[in-house]
């Protein structure tokens, strides 16, 4: 069964493609993003997701993107999986 994302209507296509990866995962049931903010001032991010916090239903994730940072949820059960496997995809620092 193919797993959907529910995207903002201003997504923009880089991290949609991140996110419809992220929800191929074996693990994750589902991935939806949350707040959208502009982006202020100039600079590189590290990695394209800065953040990864543990909540009740599997992951919180911040995105970096040139305009923008958007918050994010990840639905699993297995979120160590999902961490590891967003580490080896070069998404999240080491």
């Amino acid at each position: 069964m193919r797993r959907h994302t529910h995207h903002k209507h201003s997504s923009r296509k880089g991290y949609r493609r991140l996110l419809d990866a992220l929800a191929a995962h074996e693990a994750v049931h589902s991935v939806a993003t949350g707040r959208v903010k502009p982006r202020m001032g100039s600079g590189r991010p590290v990695a394209p997701i800065s953040k990864v916090r543990p909540v009740r239903s599997g992951l919180s994730i911040t995105i970096n993107t040139e305009g923008a940072v958007i918050d994010a949820y990840v639905v699993t059960d297995r979120p160590d999986d999902v961490i590891a496997f967003m580490r080896d995809r070069g998404w999240a620092r080491k």
